[in-house]
């Protein structure tokens, strides 16, 4: 894919969704690119808010993206610089310098608490910079390590920029990172789906480990045994953070007690065994710079298992803590496996490096039964036509991270658009997509408002137990139900933006809650029972009953979420708090009237199929008078010929059937009018073919 369709591609992307969404360009273009940043595994999440203002001597202050890793204690910081032109822009070093500068002053004005003066404690700039100010006094494990700042633009960045020094603020360091649309290219494009790290080993005061080189049997892959200095190891986390730690292995890692006990007295009493005592680590990597039987420089490191001793190693000379690691080493198995194979490799060797630690098989690898059961399904089922199409498509399940695009990428251009229509981009599921609207449905959107990593960890635990127990009952559908649940999220999604309550802002939290207190209203009341997600795939749509609820649902959320008792100030950070799902949850509600008539058991026909009504059938924006005279004499002859052989046609309807055959000279009644295209409805719902 070259640069400009790239780009393209991506602002259609933001113009739809704010369309939808009913937000600016701007915005959106934010939203998607936040996605990427989440998929190129630079942060775990992002908080979106859009700011750009003034602070103290009139300097601009700029901020739209917040995330705080709790595995390395590193906070992130992102501002945008959107064009929007249809010609690539560049941009210089001193445009990116500018718009950085503009959330460097940001962060130190909120630091200081100079922002939290005669500002609106409402908005989430204000919010945000109070959560900021909060952590920067925080001391120990929960002491801030590093500030990270990005830039992100739809614009190219010129050949002759620099890139920008690391500096500190308040004796924390702070990195600079721009992503261009070059760079977000780049990454698109890898085989991993994100930017692999390249690490000299030299520029961190080594002169190289020392390491065994062993070729396997199978000649693929090649396996380095070292023993790496705990300081180096640390260093490194301390620099590049959770980036270090494969995707699964991230996501189930736990934070509780940040230094694990063992680990901790072996380093502070006995450093000098820590090779002899510790398990050491096991990682993969792409390609392995190795000189004179030492490692020089190791691209795209991803630490498979060991990631509480990196960890542990890490949080040993963090907050203050003055403890040597010169004598400490950990044993490594460094794994080189070609970027070709990595996506099927790296996800097996960390699930056989993890089969006796808590990331096991159930843990939800790409690679894992269930996932495979919902790709299959997804490339089997055709979804029903939407209204006004004339043919069936598919929901295509993305088990690996830019599965969808290299299936379409390696075909020609005419067979891509044939992909595109059976699979649409708008009906394709990502694994974290799926997490997103189960975890929600099954009431837990505080772990869904706590990002994508948190959120999949609820996703394995609810689900992976049900699949290895019952795996028969994840079948077809399940799947459909999990294209319902996609479906109400999105349309729900939609419906609260535009409603004339909702002003800017926590659109993913107010989601979120609304879908899983509708669903825990469902499941109490007697009267919803037949709900059922799969009338939402049979419709491919949301009823107006059940949008209208989940946004009355939603209003009730946001009085939650920004009530002036919540425990927390922040708001995007109250909604990853349990209590406020329990708030909302506690707070009595019944369900409208027009939401349980639209929830009764669909009628079926003859057929088994769903039954036709007399809206379904003839447009209410037509008279129905029109609507008899265009079946004309003929069609109404049938339609008595068909009931009558049948034994369906009563002695009231033949009367009505006689005031159209034959065809009348006067006005019919309007009453005979509306019986008569129930007695046609009642035909075809009966087998006859029109």
């Amino acid at each position: 894919m070259e640069l400009n369709e790239f780009r393209a591609d991506l602002l259609n992307r933001a113009i739809a969704r704010a369309s939808v969404d009913g937000m600016f360009t701007a915005d959106a273009f934010m939203a998607e690119v936040a996605d990427l940043l989440i998929g190129a595994e630079e942060v775990g999440s992002l908080d979106l808010l859009s700011f750009s203002g003034s602070g103290r001597g009139n300097k601009s202050l700029a901020v739209h993206g917040y995330d705080r890793d709790d595995h390395d204690m590193s906070v992130s910081l992102v501002v945008m610089r959107y064009v929007g032109d249809p010609e690539l822009p560049t941009i210089n070093y001193s445009d990116a310098a500018t718009r950085l500068k503009a959330l460097v002053q940001y962060l130190g004005e909120a630091l200081s608490g100079d922002f939290l003066i005669d500002r609106e404690p409402a908005t989430p700039e204000y919010q945000l910079a109070q959560t900021l100010r909060e952590l920067a006094f925080r001391t120990g494990d929960d002491a801030i390590s590093r500030f990270r700042l990005y830039l992100v633009t739809d614009a190219v960045l010129s050949v002759r920029a620099k890139a920008i020094e690391a500096s500190e603020i308040n004796g924390i360091p702070v990195d600079f990172h721009i992503w261009d649309m070059q760079r977000f290219l780049q990454v698109h494009q890898s085989g991993q789906g994100r930017e692999p790290l390249e690490l000299d080993l030299r520029e961190w005061g080594v002169p190289g480990v020392p390491a065994l080189k062993v070729a396997d049997g199978a000649g693929d892959v090649t396996t380095y045994l070292a023993a790496m200095p705990g300081g180096l190891l640390a260093s490194l986390y301390r620099q590049h953070g959770s980036r270090l730690l494969e995707g699964n292995v991230r996501s189930f890692l736990t934070i509780r007690g940040k230094i694990n006990k063992g680990i901790r007295e072996t380093i502070t009493k006995d450093p000098g065994h820590f090779l002899a005592y510790n398990n050491g680590i096991s990682a993969t990597a792409s390609s392995v710079e190795f000189v004179d039987g030492s490692i020089h420089g190791i691209t795209d490191l991803q630490i498979v298992n060991g990631g509480q001793t990196t960890a542990s190693l890490f949080y040993a000379r963090h907050g203050g803590r003055n403890v040597s690691l010169d004598d400490v080493f950990v044993q490594m198995k460094l794994v080189v496996v070609s970027p070709d194979e990595a996506r099927e490799m790296v996800p097996r060797i960390s699930r056989f490096a993890n089969s006796q630690n808590a990331v096991r098989e159930d843990d939800f690898f790409s690679n894992s039964p269930f996932h495979v059961r919902m790709e299959d399904l997804s490339k089997r089922l055709l979804a029903p036509a939407k209204a006004g199409v004339n043919y069936q498509s598919k929901w295509y399940y993305e088990r690996t991270r830019g599965q969808y695009l290299n299936e379409r990428n390696k075909r020609t251009l005419a067979e891509q658009k044939k992909f595109e229509a059976e699979f649409p981009r708008a009906q394709m599921i990502t694994k974290t997509d799926a997490a997103k609207y189960v975890v929600a449905w099954e009431q837990a959107p505080h772990l869904v408002s706590g990002g994508a990593q948190k959120n999949f960890k609820g996703f394995a635990s609810l689900v992976a137990d049900k699949f290895v127990q019952q795996p028969e009952a994840f079948n077809e559908n399940y799947y459909k139900r999990l294209v319902g649940k996609a479906i109400l999220f999105s349309a729900v999604r939609s419906a609260i933006s535009k409603a004339d309550w909702y002003e800017a802002g926590y659109l993913a939290n107010l989601t979120a809650y609304a879908v899983a207190k509708l669903s825990l209203e469902i499941s109490k009341d007697e009267r919803a029972k037949s709900f059922d997600l799969i009338r939402i795939w049979d419709n491919q749509g949301v009823s107006e009953p059940v949008l209208n609820e989940a946004v009355t649902i939603a209003r009730l959320a946001l009085d939650v979420l920004t009530s002036e008792d919540r425990l927390v100030v922040n708001v995007t950070e109250w909604a990853k708090r349990e209590a406020a799902w329990k708030r909302l949850a506690a707070i009595r509600y019944e369900l409208s009237d027009a939401f349980i008539l639209d929830s009764l058991p669909t009628r079926t026909n003859a057929s088994g199929q769903k039954a036709v009504t007399v809206r379904d059938r003839f447009d209410p924006e037509i008279s129905e008078r029109r609507h008899v005279n265009d079946v004309g004499e003929h069609a109404w002859k049938a339609v008595r010929s068909y009931l009558g052989e049948h034994s369906l046609l009563s002695n009231s309807e033949q009367r009505c059937l006689r005031e159209v055959i034959p065809t009348p000279t006067r006005m019919l009644d309007l009453d005979v009018a509306r019986e008569l295209l129930r007695i046609y409805v009642k035909a075809v719902n009966n087998g006859y073919k029109e």
